[in-house]
């Protein structure tokens, strides 16, 4: 057949339509269904949660449910829990868990602005499951929250584990790993090293210190004179109570006071009304004392300190507080430290601490105001320069929400938290002079009296018991552990809580003793069972005249320590009955014990 040129064209006309067609249909497919597809997930990275998570605003369900092991005993929905880490740089990253569940449980689990809800079966044995990807926008502190929305089980499961990937991320995430747990949940710590005028031998130490509204939580420590020998400034304890403490280590290298020779030994050479006074270990060991003051956030604290080598071979530290709300200086505490590192006070510096591991995950702040030395040509010079350090927990790398420096007019420091801004350390900073020279009159101070008082404890042959809330009388300690025991006069024997047979005794465990009479006494002596099992660490002190209304004393502290604990009183009191309430032990459990209770005069 003939086929005309028009025709031709009409022929291929119709081919190039068709070949049109084809190519149409393997144009790439709609993005929103790219969207569909399932990650390749790469979790390479596990954060273990023992030493990365927190309950949100809950310390008290931190230290039930973040433990060894991870999260577990979760039980109660309004827990949010969030596991930290620290990104360097920005992007997606995948996220999965590693947990254990009895029973199945539903989630949702969010990271910066996104979240994600997911359900997961039972599994008898610890799984990684996948979540989903998400944005980090901005480098630095991140946290994954897990929320549980339902559960068909008693607990939403054990968690161990936050899982991020992919393995592109290996060298641009850091946590706190296990071999910081400890150290990683209490945070790093932050100095500031005054530097000190040249050729001057310094005798008096003086700074003054504020904390900022909202920056006080439970477990912080803000040190306002830190010397060669030791550290003075002020604490939140709990909820309730709030010390100035000063301690003073020994020269002799031990965690425990017990091992410390005579010779090394610190001696106290006095101290201020209301002071308790002890010994120290675990981070070094020494004397401390403390004085429970409710200080406030907001207000402005001055601290002196006076380092003077009065004794061959020793130097003596002394410590006094103002506060606006008292008026007046007070004496905290002196004492004497054999084999000096010198004869003046050296290496003047400050530091904030958080030394509460449920309280890692909360901001503090302290602003320091104005640094003088005095020295032993009678004047005073102000200190205006100042070196900004972190511990070994911000160094190495296992925290890095560490900062301090200067803002405005005075120094700061502040840690914790999980904030990301902050200054380098082993960088030098200055104030500018306030030219304020301090207000000290010292010819008005409190002299601390060496030896000016000796106790003497108090016969207790008419003493008895006449009520406990519970004493191990079934055998489980044996030929000891009733309550009378601790009026025997053998330190070697001791109350214990009930706990043998049926008995579940909880705390607070408390003993009531007659004196027979109404005796005026200066404080109360304590000897803790001797190896140092089931030791009390914080107690209540009652007092009556009739064994029906009591009067509170306060709250102490006891030492875990084989020797006498003393604890004086602001003033002598009189009273023929008193109430030893034991609120918690040193090793965290219900179970308590004492060797001897006493009361002493002071002469």
């Amino acid at each position: 057949m003939k086929i005309t040129k028009i025709g031709l064209f009409a022929v291929l006309s119709v081919l190039f339509l068709l070949s049109s067609c084809d190519k149409d249909e393997s144009q790439p497919e709609d993005e929103n269904l790219k969207k569909d597809k399932p990650i390749a997930y790469d979790l390479s990275i596990s954060v273990p949660c023992e030493g990365n998570s927190w309950v949100v605003s809950n310390p008290t369900a931190t230290e039930k449910l973040v433990v060894v092991g991870g999260i577990k005993n979760w039980t109660n929905s309004d827990d949010k829990i969030r596991t930290f880490f620290y990104a360097k740089t920005e992007g997606k990253i995948q996220v999965g868990i590693r947990a254990k569940l009895n029973a199945s449980a539903s989630f949702k689990i969010t990271l910066g602005n996104e979240s994600k809800e997911i359900s997961l079966d039972a599994n008898s044995s610890y799984k990684d499951y996948e979540v989903a990807e998400f944005e980090i926008e901005n480098a630095g502190y991140q946290f994954v929250e897990l929320e549980g929305i339902s559960k068909e089980g008693n607990s939403f499961g054990d968690v161990s584990d936050i899982l991020l990937g992919t393995s592109s991320w290996d060298t641009d995430i850091s946590f706190v790993d296990k071999e910081w747990f400890y150290w990683g949940r209490r945070g790093p710590s932050v100095h500031l090293n005054f530097e000190e005028p040249a050729n001057k031998n310094i005798t008096w130490f003086y700074n003054e210190l504020t904390v900022p509204v909202g920056k006080d939580p439970i477990g912080s420590y803000y040190m306002a004179n830190g010397f060669s020998s030791g550290y003075f400034g002020m604490q939140v304890n709990s909820e309730t109570e709030r010390r100035i403490l000063f301690s003073v280590w020994s020269a002799y290298d031990t965690q425990d006071p017990n091992q410390i020779p005579d010779e090394y030994t610190v001696e106290p050479l006095g101290y201020g009304s209301g002071v308790t006074v002890g010994e120290f270990g675990g981070e070094g060991s020494g004397a401390q004392s403390y004085w429970v003051y409710d200080w406030k956030p907001g207000t402005t604290y001055k601290f002196l300190l006076k380092g003077e080598s009065k004794a061959d071979n020793s130097i003596d530290y002394t410590a006094y507080f103002y506060a606006p709300e008292v008026g007046d200086w007070k004496l905290i505490a002196s004492f004497r430290r054999p084999f000096p590192t010198g004869q003046h006070l050296s290496r003047l510096h400050s530091f904030l601490e958080n030394f509460n591991t449920s309280m890692g995950d909360e901001v503090r702040q302290v602003n320091y105001t104005n640094q003088w030395i005095y020295d032993t040509q009678g004047s005073w010079t102000e200190m205006t320069k100042a070196t900004f350090t972190t511990d070994a927990t911000g160094n190495d790398g296992a925290r890095l929400d560490y900062d301090g420096g200067k803002e405005g007019d005075h120094f700061y420091l502040r840690n914790c938290g999980f904030f990301s801004d902050n200054e380098t350390p082993n960088t030098s900073f200055s104030r500018t002079a306030k030219g304020i020279t301090p207000d000290v009159d010292f010819s008005k101070l409190e002299v601390p009296s060496i030896n000016s008082s000796t106790q003497t404890l108090m016969d207790r042959t008419s003493w008895s018991i006449v009520d406990y809330s519970s004493q191990e009388d079934q055998g489980g300690e044996g030929d000891t552990g009733r309550a009378i025991d601790v009026l025997d006069g053998d330190k070697d024997t001791y109350w214990h809580s009930c706990w043998s047979g049926s008995c579940t005794a909880t705390a607070p465990h408390n003993i009531t003793i007659d004196m027979g009479q109404v005796n005026t006494v200066d404080g109360f002596s304590f000897t803790q069972r001797q190896n140092l099992s089931r030791t009390v660490k914080k107690i209540e002190i009652q007092v009556s005249d009739d064994n029906t209304s009591w009067e509170s004393l306060g709250d102490y502290v006891l030492e875990k320590i084989t020797k006498h604990q003393y604890i004086h009183l602001s003033g002598t009191k009189a009273f023929r009955y008193f109430k030893f309430i034991a609120k918690e032990s040193h090793d965290g459990t219900n179970n308590a014990a004492m060797a001897e209770i006493a009361t002493f005069i002071e002469e």
